[in-house]
């Protein structure tokens, strides 16, 4: 069985990469609407890599999760005002 720590080295290189992405798509396009969806990728990725390095130790790290809730809140409530044509704030 491969440890949590391994496991998740291919998915955090892939947020990595999606942040870096949704990051320059977003400048370079001026796109106002996903403007901070990288941001959104980063806070769920900051949240959840403590957890899994450190939750079976420390159990109350694993309140990250919540935060990292609410960041993937936020990242539908982009794409919903995108949806909607609306600004998100």
């Amino acid at each position: 069985m491969i440890p949590g720590n391994f496991r998740s080295i291919p998915f955090t290189i892939l947020g990595a990469l999606i942040v870096v992405l949704f990051y320059h798509s977003a400048k370079e396009t001026g796109d106002r609407p996903f403007r901070f969806l990288w941001l959104t990728v980063v806070i769920s990725f900051g949240c959840y890599l403590p957890v899994v390095l450190f939750a079976d130790r420390i159990p109350a790290v694993g309140m990250l999760m919540i935060p990292k809730t609410c960041a993937y809140v936020w990242t539908v409530l982009i794409g919903f005002n995108a949806m909607k044509g609306r600004k998100n704030q």
